[in-house]
């Protein structure tokens, strides 16, 4: 199993949820099954965001919506 980071949008806002899986859509349907309503979301290998800062990275992918 590999460490994910799961960025998600719901009706509530947007997170992200670090999650054990097997490989990326197995990590997106973890955190779809957990969160209902979930109408975006990506995954990424945590081992690609050493250094990197998650909070700012989920600011510019929500803004990326559009």
């Amino acid at each position: 199993m590999t460490a994910y980071a799961v960025f998600f949008c719901d009706a509530v806002g947007c997170s992200i949820e670090p999650v054990r899986a097997m490989d990326e859509e197995h990590a997106k349907r973890i955190v779809q099954t957990r969160t209902p309503g979930v109408r975006r979301v990506a995954a990424i290998p945590e081992r690609q965001l050493d250094g990197v800062d998650q909070q700012q990275l989920l600011v510019d992918w929500i803004r990326a919506r559009g």
